[in-house]
């Protein structure tokens, strides 16, 4: 089985959740092999998931008007 990017993407979450079957773990790890962009995607999207664990829970509602610049950047 091989893997274009795309695929890769498509899977990743299920991937770092170790979700996925034998066969596709390894399609991803072959594929990432040879792609070193893949690779580097891989790392980054874990390094975010690491530090946003790590950030201090917060209880207190955002301001309105940093709610409001973080719903139009996002597109909400």
């Amino acid at each position: 089985m091989t893997l274009t990017c795309e695929e890769l993407v498509d899977l990743l979450v299920d991937y770092l959740g170790g979700e996925l079957p034998d066969e596709q773990v390894d399609a991803i790890k072959s594929h990432v092999c040879g792609c070193g962009s893949c690779g580097v995607y891989i790392e980054t999207y874990q390094l975010t998931i690491t530090v946003t664990r790590a950030l201090p829970k917060c209880e207190a509602p955002l301001p309105p008007s940093c709610e409001a610049r973080l719903r139009a950047a996002l597109g909400l």
